[in-house]
């Protein structure tokens, strides 16, 4: 059998701003069909006081898909995801130790951000950045 069609892909890192609100799940973005995420990391932009918290990024079937429960008490500046501990369930196996990647082959879903638990007097904010692929299906 000979290639019967050849496709481009794109690589892309989108970096969404975003103050959370409490234990309120935050749509950060839409996942197109034909993504494939490679790497998500969170950047502190407002240091969360009080009790904020652990944040955690995941999409629609797994809340802490990328970004396990990791304290959201850093101060402006420091990066969340930047380790493999930190890494959810599609991105890191502790047996195994990387080289994973989550794909997307069909639309619906969205990556999203919570707080664990939150009795924040301020509320945290980040830029939550998502790294992969893109490619027509």
């Amino acid at each position: 059998m000979g290639v019967t069609n050849r496709k481009s892909v794109y690589p892309f890192a989108e970096c969404v701003e975003v103050q959370m609100e409490g234990t309120t799940s935050i749509d950060v973005m839409t996942i197109p069909k034909g993504t494939i995420i490679e790497k998500v990391i969170a950047r502190v932009t407002i240091q969360g006081t009080g009790t904020p918290g652990n944040l955690i990024v995941g999409d629609d079937d797994d809340d802490n898909g990328f970004i396990t429960a990791v304290a959201a008490t850093g101060a402006v500046g420091t990066v969340i995801g930047d380790v493999p501990t930190e890494h959810g369930d599609y991105l890191y196996d502790s047996t195994v130790k990387g080289g994973y990647i989550k794909l997307y082959a069909s639309a619906g879903k969205e990556v999203k951000a919570v707080l664990s638990a939150d009795t924040a007097t301020v509320e945290p904010a980040f830029q939550i950045i998502v790294y992969g692929k893109r490619y027509s299906v």
